[in-house]
């Protein structure tokens, strides 16, 4: 065996050497950073686990060596070569094989005896499996990179390309952003289905991780119900189809509560350190993972009291013993994993405005989200999936609270209450209060304390029968705080919740599994009491119904599923409604204002950005859609902060809409060229007047493989110091580094684009403005002058060492008269106007502006 497992890294190793993107190079990268490395380390210390979840172990090691790897890696001076990342996961893969590390296995490793055995995979997880990997993974490549895709990729680039502070400069963990560094490294190039596959993958291994949750709840069919309801969730197939934190959020955080019900079953503490490494790796790649904590301190504490319940399978005493153990493991494993990151981000400056953000966020008062949360979840799932969900999770909570009498009438107003409030969003708002929150947080309060009060008094077992319709108790309490906890949280506390009720789904389709259950069971239980009936086939009918409701309720996701994410003829998202399947009820007439993810679209952006490459689209441009998608495409060309700029790319397919000026576009730009998809959408290339380019209708295949050939970090990393180098010290705090200078249209009634490199030096107090003046004898006959990069970047959250690129355009008015102007620079504080003095090499003060160049009007 352990041959073998050395052939395959050579293998792995090897496939390394071939062509950059090339299909056995990316499979090797593959197995490099997602199975190979925590293969050994499973087998070593875990090999006595069933075989579904050794392999989710196996995977999850992989995934928690690379992310951790990879950023320590980063933190290295310099841009982060691939031989050290590939040295790096060898070593972790290898260690475990060294000699010496006989001596650490376990003599007894950790072995589950359940209360309901391990078996190998049912059919129909093996169906729900195939099904969603055809959703997740079809037409992967179809979609270009939406904005926050571009933005995690364009901080990998340059991270790897040695910009310390990329990591910082953002607002939410860095997880997203070091699995493509590894997978681009070890892969030479990137694209758009080598980049979202680790995202892919661990969105499957989610739905296995939900699966093992299930089954231990409440044996195999209870694990493929909740599997099944969890896949063909909309946001699910969403999220891994995309470069974005969502799939590792809710894999790491689901297997961190499974990895916790296994340690309260079995005592192993070793569950415990993987729990908090799990968890660890969730908050790496989201603040959201630490919305499980709850469920998972509940499982702690109940561990301390002895609380277990009936089919634990372990008999014990109460002690604190164990669990303090187990929790100081937990924490221990979840430190190491945050600590890396999160240590020098809380003492860096970006963590305030981190915490601004996020405080804005959640706001401060109480509020009904539950329009947002049936738009968002009708738009990504079909009506049909969130009305059975829907009902079955309120089943399972009726089904809690039924049995206890003190807790059954109130949990039926509760009910009542909440459809109220479901379909009346302002049924309990009066004014600046809104009590929305309250029949759901008593449903879920009722729910919680009669399984605890059934716990603490040891009764039969909730809704008595044979087999017990519902799992057990213990198991049940830390599911409803899972639910519980991101349901009232994001739906009635958190100012702009959007697309973050996600986090929900793995509880609620626990859940809803267990409403099934219930209802098939009781069914079942009722059929069976007629076993006497004339008709024999009497009994099995309840059974023929909940499988054909099954198939039904799959075969609509399926096909709704289809449409929205993977066809591409008619685009969903693009052409809703119109783009939905004519059977499938829609109850909104228009999308969510915001929150897009994973459907398919598709503009023909590369086909510019090979062209904007090659030079033949040489100037600043202006766009319909948002600047993170043009970034990424453009590979960081000057993007115009005035309405007139060189081209103007119109895109029909717009993921972030941006406002343009269609009248001046229309009166002063020409068409000079346009892709065309097999759809018949169309993105054109507009030049302003008089145009100089012809480049007519463009070949977009051909086009795009040769940018994808191009595609290495260098060519992203926003590192550029300008075609002209300058050196000027601006009061010891910011360093003018080069600059670009466009005179193509330098005639009156023309502009001058102008891109300055600065380069801050220290903490900037100050906020100060950038101005570009043509200057005459009496002053500037013409100016630019703002905040740099088009408003948006002001100089007192500027980084020292950081470059940036400051675009302006200097209008030039028709009574402009031709002539030779020197262009000046130099920066000013707004209040007072008061410049900042221009150093010389002796650090005296030699004037209060910088002139780059004499530019001539024609």
């Amino acid at each position: 065996m352990a041959w073998l497992y050395l052939a395959i890294i050579l293998a792995a190793n090897l496939a390394l050497l071939l062509p950059p993107a090339s299909p056995l190079r990316v499979a090797g990268a593959l197995l490099l950073t997602g199975l190979l490395p925590g293969l050994s380390w499973t087998q070593r210390f875990f090999s006595g686990q069933p075989s579904l979840l050794r392999w989710t172990l196996v995977a999850a090691l992989s995934f928690g060596f690379t992310l951790l790897t990879t950023l320590l890696l980063s933190y290295l001076p310099g841009p982060l070569p691939a031989w050290s990342i590939l040295i790096s996961l060898n070593l972790l893969a290898l260690l475990p094989l060294l000699p010496h590390w006989h001596n650490l296995q376990p003599s007894n490793p950790p072995t589950l005896q359940p209360s309901n055995p391990p078996t190998s995979p049912p059919l129909p997880l093996l169906l729900v499996l195939l099904i969603a990997l055809l959703l997740r993974t079809i037409n992967l490549d179809y979609s270009e990179f939406q904005g926050d895709e571009a933005l995690a990729l364009i901080t990998a680039a340059e991270a790897l390309e040695g910009h310390e502070d990329a990591l910082f400069l953002r607002s939410k963990g860095p997880g997203e952003v070091l699995l493509p560094m590894a997978l681009w490294r070890l892969s030479g190039l990137i694209n758009e289905p080598i980049a979202r596959l680790p995202f892919t993958a661990a969105a499957i291994l989610a739905i296995v991780t939900i699966y093992l949750i299930g089954q231990k709840m409440g044996g195999p069919r209870l694990g493929w119900l909740a599997a099944g309801f969890f896949a063909f969730n909309g946001f699910m197939v969403a999220f891994g189809r995309i470069v974005q934190y969502q799939a590792l959020v809710i894999w790491f955080s689901a297997l961190a509560f499974l990895l916790t019900l296994l340690w309260h079953e079995t005592r192993q503490n070793r569950f415990m350190v993987l729990a908090g490494l799990s968890l660890g790796l969730g908050l790496l790649a989201h603040y959201d993972a630490i919305l499980v904590a709850p469920a998972i301190g509940w499982l702690l504490i109940s561990r301390g009291v002895g609380v277990r319940g009936q089919g634990s399978g372990v008999a014990e005493k109460p002690g604190l013993r164990s669990p303090v153990s187990g929790l100081i493991l937990f924490i221990l494993a979840f430190l190491l994993t945050t600590l890396p990151f999160y240590l020098p981000f809380a003492l860096d400056p970006q963590a305030n405005r981190t915490g601004d953000y996020v405080g804005g966020r959640i706001g401060s008062e109480l509020r009904n989200n539950l329009p947002d949360f049936f738009h968002f979840n009708t738009f990504y799932s079909s009506s049909y999936y969130l009305i059975v969900t829907g009902l079955l999770v309120l089943a399972a909570l009726i089904g809690l609270v039924w049995p206890s009498r003190w807790s059954r009438w109130p949990g039926l107003i509760a009910l009542v209450a909440l459809l109220l409030v479901s379909f009346n969003p302002t049924w309990l708002a009066a004014g600046p209060f809104n009590l929305s929150i309250l029949p759901f947080a008593v449903l879920f309060a009722l729910a919680f304390l009669a399984l605890l009060a059934h716990l603490i008094s040891q009764s039969k077992p909730l809704l008595s029968s044979s087999p017990p319709l519902l799992p057990a108790t213990y198991y049940l309490l830390p599911l409803l705080l899972w639910l519980a906890v991101p349901f009232l949280g994001y739906n009635f506390i958190v100012a702009l919740g959007l697309t973050h009720i996600y986090t929900i789904v793995p509880a609620w389709s626990l859940l809803a599994a267990i409403g099934w259950h219930l209802i098939e069971q009781g069914s079942r239980g009722a059929g069976a009491q007629g076993r006497n009936h004339p008709c024999p086939s009497a009994p099995l009918l309840p059974g023929l119904i909940s499988n054909g409701l099954l198939l039904t309720t799959a075969f609509l996701s399926t096909l709704f599923l289809w449409n929205a994410f993977i066809r591409h003829d008619v685009e969903y998202w693009q052409d809703y409604p119109a783009g939905n399947l004519p059977f499938y009820w829609t109850p909104y007439a228009e999308p969510p204002q915001a929150g897009f993810f994973g459907f398919a679209h598709r503009a023909g952006w590369k086909t510019v950005g090979q062209k904007i490459a090659g030079g033949q689209l040489s100037g600043d441009y202006s766009s319909n859609e948002e600047p993170d998608v043009t970034t990424w495409y453009t590979r960081g060309a000057p993007r115009a902060c005035d309405p007139q700029p060189e081209f103007y790319f119109l895109a029909d397919d717009l993921i972030d809409p941006v406002e343009i000026p269609n009248d001046l576009i229309a009166s002063a730009y020409e068409q000079i060229g346009r892709v065309t998809l097999p759809n018949q959408k169309q993105l054109r290339i507009m030049q302003l007047q008089p145009s100089t380019l012809t480049l007519g209708d463009l070949a977009d295949a051909s086009l795009a493989a040769a940018f994808d050939q191009t595609a290495t970090p260098a060519a992203f990393a926003r590192s550029a110091r300008g075609a002209i180098t300058i050196e000027a010290n601006f009061g010891n705090l910011i360093r003018l580094i080069g600059y670009d200078l466009d005179t193509r249209r330098a005639y009156p009634g023309g502009r001058i684009p102008v891109t300055l490199y600065w380069q801050a030096l220290v903490p900037i107090p100050a906020s100060y403005q950038v101005f570009t003046h043509l200057e005459g004898q009496s002053g500037p006959v013409a100016q630019a002058d703002g905040v740099p990069v088009c408003w948006t970047y002001p100089t007192d959250v500027w980084r020292p060492g950081q470059i940036i690129a400051d675009q302006h355009a200097i209008p030039l008015e028709l009574e402009t008269p031709p002539g030779d102007y020197p262009l000046q620079i130099g920066l000013y504080l707004p209040d007072t106007f008061a410049r900042l003095d221009v150093l010389d090499e002796a650090g005296n003060p030699a004037g209060n502006s910088v002139t780059l160049t004499q530019v001539q009007l024609k």
